[in-house]
């Protein structure tokens, strides 16, 4: 570990009054906060095929870092041609963490025997609130914390704006589920639909909206200062334009759970599979590129994001399924707000600024 030495003098203006001058040297220590504390020994693999493996760094300080692995062959004109290593933006919290990470090598690769050096790049550590709140926030003592992160993400996405259309799972399976919605789904159970139909309008209000229910998504958006999408079903791949003109137009978007993989494939049950996870399609005006399935907590990684009383590193949300929704490689320009523990790379919640418009993604609201 790296350490820097200061010596910092302290000039009294006066001691038991005399006028004298005193001075004493202080040491000041500045030390480095992270460590690479575990990493795989040896690689070994194949032309054409990808490794996953893991890296475990170690925070020393009390703050959260933003972290970068640097990849590094000593043969760089081989790495340029026939390898790739993941790019991935770590958040480190204090403590412990185990790093996601792979690497693929091109199917025309000669053999060879190289050596890779890992580095550790630092981004400043954030410690204040993200994005910046325009009001503070009070919700009902009742509310978790995934409620209160979800109000605030949806004022922040609308400015000072009021109207909100709320496209949600209860009025997709009353418009659909009698007619040509019958061989959909499963469809959820009814009282679940009730249930986060009622906590998240509920939540709405709390946050200042005027809340207005759909099934589907209109023709038109432009009605509407903010439009939060949870009905997976009401989302098809002709609506992406009519999303992405209504949010570049300066529209506030929340989207919810697994809606953005229908944005890319037309599919009626749970499971887009492969297409509908590669997000590369919407990626311009989502600021994500891959969707994933995941388990475990989400944490904070901002202190009391756009005016909530929630702080750095709590945690917003406990998954119970194991397969909980997140998204990962975001946009250089998306704000990571919450993360899932799983591999610290999966975003649980993150903003985006798009055109004129903000839209706010979470992964999950209220367990099923």
């Amino acid at each position: 570990m790296k350490a820097h030495n200061t010596a910092a003098t302290l000039v009294p203006v006066g001691v038991l009054g005399s006028s004298d001058w005193l001075s004493v040297n202080v040491p000041v220590e500045v030390k480095e906060p992270l460590e690479i504390l575990d990493y795989p020994s040896s690689f070994s693999l194949y032309s054409g095929e990808t490794l996953s493996f893991e890296i475990t760094v170690g925070n020393l300080a009390s703050i959260t870092y933003f972290v970068e692995l640097d990849f590094h062959l000593n043969d760089t004109q081989y790495q340029a041609k026939y390898v790739t290593f993941s790019n991935h933006n770590y958040s480190i919290q204090s403590g412990t963490q185990k790093l996601s990470a792979w690497l693929k090598i091109s199917p025309t690769a000669p053999p060879a025997n190289l050596m890779i050096t890992i580095n550790l790049k630092t981004d400043a550590p954030n410690l204040s609130p993200s994005p910046s709140p325009s009001t503070i926030l009070t919700f009902n003592r009742s509310l978790t914390p995934s409620l209160k992160l979800l109000g605030g993400g949806a004022r922040w996405a609308a400015r000072n704006g009021t109207s909100a259309l709320y496209i949600n799972e209860k009025d997709n399976w009353v418009a659909h589920h009698l007619t040509d919605g019958a061989d959909w789904g499963p469809w959820l159970p009814e009282s679940l639909m009730d249930n986060w139909r009622s906590l998240i309008s509920s939540t709405l209000e709390q946050s200042g909206f005027e809340v207005t229910f759909a099934g589907d998504i209109p023709e038109s958006l432009n009605a509407y200062d903010l439009v939060i999408i949870e009905a997976s079903w009401a989302v098809e791949p002709k609506h992406a334009q009519l999303v992405k003109e209504y949010l570049s137009g300066g529209g506030g978007l929340v989207i919810l759970r697994g809606v953005p993989c229908y944005f890319n494939v037309y599919c009626k049950d749970h499971w887009p599979g492969e297409i509908g996870a590669d997000l590369t399609p919407i990626q311009e005006w989502f600021g994500s590129s891959v969707y994933v399935n995941i388990h475990g907590h989400s944490r904070l990684i901002v202190d009391k994001p756009f005016g909530t009383d929630l702080a750095n590193n709590t945690i917003v949300y406990n998954g119970l399924t194991g397969s909980e929704k997140g998204v990962t490689l975001l946009n250089s320009n998306a704000q990571t707000i919450a993360l899932w523990e799983w591999g610290s790379i999966y975003a649980f919640a993150f903003t985006y600024e798009y055109g004129r418009g903000r839209l706010y993604y979470q992964g999950e609201a209220i367990p099923e």
